[in-house]
């Protein structure tokens, strides 16, 4: 599709240079308002319509894609949060293991349980 494009716009554009240059001699131009009248030559009165819609498209374009952008921005710094969470959480898995604590020995017997277990069951 974008081939469609590119071909049309040079068939466009060498029709264009065709005629601007068959079209040389100047011609007297008067804008209503004005009491002055301007001498040009024929093909600005083609080209500057296509360059004022050509800028004025490219305004609106660019106003019209104002939201788009906005949450291309707000993704971006999304995907730029979510990835510095996964670094940090992949630092703290790899890190390594805080040093154990020893286990607790069992409390101390007394004399009297000693005794009675060097004894063995009574009957």
């Amino acid at each position: 599709m974008a081939v469609i494009g590119w071909l049309a716009m040079i068939v466009f554009a060498v029709i264009f240079v065709m005629l601007v240059s068959a079209n040389l001699d100047p011609v007297t131009l008067k804008l209503w308002p004005l009491q002055q009248s301007y001498s040009v030559p024929l093909y600005w009165i083609g080209l500057a319509p296509l360059v004022f819609g050509s800028v004025l498209g490219f305004i609106f374009g660019w106003a019209s894609g104002g939201s788009a952008r906005r949450k291309a921005r707000e993704e971006r710094r999304r995907a730029q949060q979510l990835q510095r969470q996964l670094a940090a959480a992949q630092r703290v898995e790899t890190a390594p293991p805080p040093p154990s604590v020893p286990a607790a020995l069992p409390p101390a017997m007394s004399e009297t349980a000693e005794a009675a277990q060097l004894a063995g069951p009574s009957r």
